[in-house]
């Protein structure tokens, strides 16, 4: 499962079926830059210290991570464009990304009028199992960030504003590992050295 997909089921009421941030950033900021991060844990976004780069060489099976790598190019950008570029050329993500959980049973798809196409739909948690394997998947990352995988799952959960919902026990510890991600400088790994500059990026926004 992606980590955009991980965000939409923390980030979604079960209930209502709609899914609202709870930082200061946008949806489509917030998905969009997972979606980075999600390139960059597949090995395709590098870093040569200040710009990203991504290895081409071969497609990526999943439609929406095929869709950034075509919108990034081949040149090296900085991940401040980046970004923009993922936000600008990839519309609609909440919906895509809730569309595509729905396809996937994990998600009810239900209009929001059901005389008026326009007005939408509703996404109602369909999977209560996948639901509690995200949020068992953020509290070990929160509890023992080991992995790239578990630093970026932190800084994105960190900039949609969940990780004040952990316990304290487990936030702070989050936030010394995000820490470590700051302050880490040439000793982190190329992998983490790209998610250093994405949670610099987004705490620039």
């Amino acid at each position: 499962m992606l980590l955009a997909e991980r965000l939409v089921l923390l980030l979604l009421d079960p209930r209502r079926g709609s899914v609202r941030t709870q930082g200061a950033l946008t949806a489509q900021t917030l998905f969009a830059a997972a979606l980075l991060a999600d390139l960059t844990l597949a090995g395709r976004l590098q870093t040569d210290g200040t710009h990203w780069h991504q290895d081409c060489a071969l497609p990526l099976a999943h439609p929406l991570l095929a869709d950034l790598q075509r919108a990034l190019g081949t040149n090296a950008l900085p991940p401040q464009h980046a970004l923009r570029l993922a936000r600008r050329k990839l519309p609609r993500l909440r919906t895509r990304l809730l569309d595509g959980l729905a396809r996937r049973d994990l998600l009810h798809r239900v209009p929001r009028i059901k005389w008026l196409p326009r007005a939408g739909h509703r996404y109602p948690l369909r999977s209560q199992q996948a639901h509690d394997e995200c949020a068992a998947d953020l509290l070990r990352a929160a509890n023992a960030s080991q992995s790239p995988a578990d630093h970026a799952l932190l800084l994105l959960a960190d900039t949609a504003g969940l990780l004040k919902g952990l316990p304290p026990a487990a936030h702070g510890t989050a936030y010394a590992a995000l820490g470590a991600l700051d302050n880490g400088g040439r000793n982190l790994t190329p992998e983490m050295h790209a998610l250093a500059l994405l949670r610099r990026v987004l705490l620039d926004q």
